[in-house]
């Protein structure tokens, strides 16, 4: 049976004021990440992709042949911090990371499209290291808030939503997007949206979890369904997961923020129709490593626990294992093969790869 998970139980108790959520707040959810944990957001407008990404002494080893998805592309990021996103019943805000040679005026591509969903009610700038980070890749990401209202499998469809939304002329996206490269990402419950938004959108060619959770409503469910196992057959791109196991057990009231019977090897191990699998655990980690300003997130970081593995570590592991799981699943480029597997993929972690070995 699904469980819930602490974080949702004390944000809930908080009003979640203190983390920035809710979406309609555009001074809070456009602040950039604070630039002491390996972010790229010291710009709020644009990010030339020249600041480093890992602290000093923390970099993850890599290989020294090819060029390494963990560092900055050859593009700018140049940003749209806020657009309005029409979904049902209203419209929700998003920012807009593109690739830029100039880093003022967007390049024309075409590129991928990744669509980025964030934690439970924490604020999108929390994830725009990765938009900037995938942008000097050559792709345009759009990270998006939830309506106010919505089980998961609601925050899931709205997903399509943005793609419909990215793809249509209103946007003014559409002529530099390639309809068919379309990936998406999420940490947390962003995670778990991301995985059932890939399995009901046709259009969504690979997805990446970090940490995701699929953990239930803690005061009464709403109508949200549980993904793995349920609904994981229905799973046919390439899946990624990052997670960690250091908020698996334990926690705030014996509350954990990720736990083991809802984490991301629950996910892994129910992908028995995708095509291809990776996991990455990555060791002492925990869950809140995976935003971009722990410093302002609140309740949510206060109840989880906290690992060894410094931020900006996971901050590049994640980096990597994302660019280089969309370029090898949207792009097509094999030569960032070694960049999903050890030792390429870099320190600390272990893995599985290739997907579980399931009973038809």
């Amino acid at each position: 049976m699904t469980r819930t998970s602490l974080v949702p139980f004390l944000l809930g108790l908080a009003g979640v004021a203190a983390c920035g959520g809710g979406g309609d707040d555009a001074a809070a959810i456009d602040a950039p990440p604070g630039d002491g944990d390996g972010g790229l957001g010291a710009d709020a407008t644009t990010t030339d992709g020249t600041q480093p990404i890992d602290a000093p002494g923390t970099t993850p080893d890599a290989p020294t042949s090819a060029r390494d998805p963990g560092t900055p592309g050859t593009y700018r990021s140049v940003v749209t911090a806020t657009v309005s996103i029409p979904v049902a019943g209203g419209s929700i805000a998003g920012t807009v990371c593109a690739p830029s040679v100039d880093g003022t005026t967007p390049a024309p591509g075409p590129f991928p499209l990744v669509i980025v969903s964030p934690g439970y009610q924490l604020a999108r700038s929390q994830y725009r290291i990765y938009c900037d980070h995938l942008a000097t890749w050559g792709y345009v990401v759009v990270t998006r808030d939830y309506a106010s209202s919505g089980n998961h499998q609601a925050k899931a469809a709205e997903v399509g939503r943005v793609i419909d939304w990215a793809l249509g002329a209103a946007s003014g996206l559409a002529a530099r997007l390639d309809a068919g490269k379309i990936g998406v990402a999420g940490h947390s419950l962003g995670g778990k949206v991301s995985i059932n938004a890939a399995i009901l959108d046709s259009r969504i060619k690979a997805v990446v979890g970090w940490d995701p959770v699929d953990a239930l409503p803690p005061f009464g469910n709403d109508g949200s369904l549980s993904v793995a196992p349920e609904l994981m057959g229905g799973l046919t791109v390439p899946i990624a997961l990052l997670g960690e196991t250091t908020d698996s057990s334990g926690g705030l009231g014996g509350m954990s923020c990720a736990p083991a019977a809802d984490n991301y090897t629950r996910f892994y191990d129910s992908a028995c129709n995708a095509p291809t699998a990776l996991e990455v655990t990555i060791g002492q980690a925990d869950h809140m490593d995976w935003i971009g300003d722990r410093g302002s997130c609140g309740l949510a970081c206060l109840a989880c626990q906290n690992g060894q593995t410094p931020e900006a570590t996971v901050h590049t592991l994640t980096f990597r294992v994302t660019t280089a799981w969309f370029e090898r699943h949207l792009r097509g480029d094999a030569s960032v093969a070694s960049y999903l597997a050890a030792p390429g993929i870099g320190t600390p972690t272990t893995l599985r790869s290739g997907g579980p070995s399931c009973f038809q």
